[in-house]
């Protein structure tokens, strides 16, 4: 069986290509939120007004009429900073590797920035808890699994449809969802959903085992954690779930979110500049600065799988 250890083979008889890391770069979803208006992006942030309609209607009014100031809102989205850690490659190191690493550093940092921006995105779309009828945070109802959680049913899937047209948006082609793993394994096991389709296959691909977009929800499926605790509330980004922790299922309308990002800085101090160092090091590291965020606590919301 094949043993793993700490440092790299540096003769040449070792296989051309890195081993790859099982690790799930799955970022689909990003590509469905809206991005900013280039013109109102500032040094600051960026800005929204909106018009709080209270425009009435009357039926076979008989009483004088009286014009009504039609109130404004605004909101503010300050920028955030997205940083990745820095790594360090010194000259002994590399002298005889058969790749080139500071290359290989570069790739890895481009993959961890994405990671990190697709989680980023998901927690920060995510409701904070369960207070708020306008970002529904709803609990599956299905058998136990054997775990103690409680499955996603088709019918769950029904009700939350339900707690999202009572939210009155105005263009229902624009409601997305990221299952995670269990829920999307839970619908393909539901039995209720095979009494509404005949054809299974309309609800699910045979062949990739992916849930279809049904009910006016676009589905994408995501590995990355989105989990709350069992009174409801948000876990932190990163943290370890407990024994009554649960993972969920994230609901967004896409409207109502922004996405921008500045170019991606890499940031690289070469060994030829490293003067003291007994082994010249080189270090790198990306950063740039940018705003993910939903424009009004509404319309986002979470499946979370039932104690």
């Amino acid at each position: 069986m094949p043993v793993q250890t700490d440092g790299a083979w540096l003769n040449q008889f070792v296989a051309p290509q890195l081993l790859v890391e099982f690790k799930n770069y799955n970022d689909d979803f990003v590509g469905v939120l809206k991005p900013a208006p280039k013109s109102a992006v500032t040094a600051d942030g960026i800005r929204f007004n909106k018009l709080i309609n209270n425009v009435g209607f009357h039926v076979d009014n008989t009483a004088d009429f009286v014009a009504k100031k039609m109130d404004s809102k605004k909101t503010f989205i300050e920028w955030e900073k997205y940083d990745t850690d820095p790594t360090e490659v010194d000259d002994a190191e590399i002298r005889y590797l058969n790749y080139d690493k500071r290359s290989a550093v570069r790739v890895k940092h481009a993959d961890a920035f994405k990671m990190g921006i697709r989680d980023h995105i998901m927690w920060k779309l995510a409701p904070s808890d369960s207070s708020s009828a306008d970002m529904p945070v709803m609990r599956t109802t299905g058998a136990d699994d054997g775990t103690g959680r409680l499955r996603m049913t088709f019918a769950d899937l029904v009700k939350f449809l339900e707690l999202v047209k009572n939210l009155n948006l105005p263009n229902m082609k624009e409601l997305y969802m990221i299952l995670c793993p269990e829920h999307e394994t839970d619908l393909i096991l539901d039995r209720d959903s095979a009494q509404y389709f005949a054809d299974k296959n309309i609800f699910f691909d045979a062949k990739t085992g992916k849930v279809m977009s049904i009910m006016g929800f676009k589905f994408f499926s995501n590995n990355a954690v989105l989990a709350y605790d069992n009174t409801g509330n948000k876990l932190a980004k990163g943290a370890a779930l407990t024994a009554t922790d649960r993972r969920a299922s994230l609901f967004f309308y896409a409207p109502n979110t922004v996405k921008h990002i500045e170019k991606v800085k890499i940031l690289y101090t070469p060994e030829t500049q490293d003067t003291k160092s007994a082994d010249p090091k080189s270090t790198f590291r990306t950063q740039t600065y940018g705003m993910i965020d939903r424009i009004e606590d509404y319309a986002v919301g979470a499946i979370v799988s039932g104690l």
